[in-house]
């Protein structure tokens, strides 16, 4: 149980330490269009595997896609810290 509750503990961070893309203020703003354009560009990470230095891979995804899993991350990490365990 450890370990899943550490390997997403590990995922989530990694998730939140991807990189982060800058937005300038002085930009003229089409809010709808550039908002469906950064939510469809392809973002591409490398994601390591847990327990090997060796094992990363590649993958691309689009922004939205990577939004989503992060706040499912989240979401996970906050259930699991807020819920009270019985001891037997």
């Amino acid at each position: 149980m450890t370990k899943s509750l550490i390997a997403a503990g590990a995922i989530a961070l990694l998730m939140m330490a991807g990189p982060v893309s800058a937005k300038s203020d002085t930009a003229p703003s089409n809010s709808a269009q550039s908002d469906e354009g950064e939510t469809n560009k392809m973002v591409c990470r490398r994601v390591e595997s847990i327990g090997t230095r060796l094992g990363s891979k590649k993958v691309c995804r689009t922004k939205a896609q990577w939004d989503a899993e992060a706040a499912a991350n989240r979401q996970d990490l906050e259930r699991s810290q807020t819920q009270r365990w019985k001891s037997d």
